[in-house]
C-alpha cells in the first residue's frame, strides 16, 4: 500500500510547533515596533528642538522664548510683531502637545507628550519615556 500525505498526528505536531514559534516571536516583534515608535517620537522632538533653536538664533530673539506644539504645529507665541509665528519642521507626533523653551540660543526645557510617550530634557539630552 502506498502512503500519500501526512497523518493527522504529523499535521497536529507541525501546527503545535508553529504555535510555539508564534508565542515566542510575538512579544519580540511587538517590542521592536514599540522601540521604533519611540525612536520616531524622539527624532521628531529633536527636530522641533533644532527648529526652535534655529528660529531663536536667526531672528536674534532675546530672553526666554516658549515654542508651543499642538495639532502638528510648532508655534512661537507672540514672535511675529506680537502675533504667533508657525514654524515648519519635518516630523509629526500624532495627538502630541507641549512646549520647548529656549534662552540665549540654548534649549532650557522640553516637555512634549502624546498618548504613548513623554519627552523631556535631562542634562542637555532628550529623554523619552513610555507613559
Amino acid at each position: 500500500m502506498k502512503k500519500n500525505g501526512f497523518t493527522l498526528v504529523e499535521l497536529l505536531a507541525v501546527i503545535a510547533i508553529l504555535a510555539i514559534i508564534a508565542l515566542i516571536t510575538t512579544p519580540i516583534i511587538i517590542g521592536v515596533i514599540d522601540n521604533s515608535r519611540m525612536n520616531t517620537f524622539t527624532s521628531s522632538v529633536k527636530e522641533m528642538q533644532n527648529v526652535a533653536v534655529m528660529d531663536y538664533n536667526e531672528y536674534a530673539r532675546g530672553g526666554e522664548v516658549t515654542y508651543s506644539y499642538s495639532n502638528n504645529n510648532l508655534v512661537c507665541k507672540g514672535c511675529d510683531a506680537g502675533k504667533d509665528l508657525s514654524l515648519d519642521f519635518t516630523g509629526e507626533i500624532a495627538d502630541g502637545s507641549g512646549t520647548i523653551k529656549v534662552n540665549d540660543g540654548e534649549v532650557t526645557s522640553v516637555s512634549i507628550e502624546n498618548g504613548q510617550f513623554k519627552a523631556s530634557l535631562n542634562d542637555g539630552k532628550i529623554v523619552t519615556t513610555k507613559k
